[in-house]
């Protein structure tokens, strides 16, 4: 059997704590203890995971402002 090799990924807090409920209720349902990378390769894989990215890239919240002014302001 080959081993996976592990593969670092910076996650948020709430979205590791909601990956590791649902490792929690897998546990409690099926008994078996399914892994993190498993988890994400599945969610992946999902179809409707492709909705959820193309929300994320057509999001047009990218409102923000610059001020190119070097000039102090009083």
């Amino acid at each position: 059997m080959a081993v996976k090799s592990r593969m670092p990924m910076q996650v948020s807090p709430a979205f590791e704590e909601r990956i590791k409920k649902l490792q929690r209720e897998i546990m409690k349902k099926q008994g078996k203890k399914i892994s993190m990378r498993d988890l994400t390769e599945k969610m992946a894989k999902a179809t409707n995971f492709e909705d959820f990215e193309n929300s994320i890239i057509n999001a047009s919240n990218l409102d923000f402002g610059m001020n190119f002014d070097r000039r102090k302001k009083k």
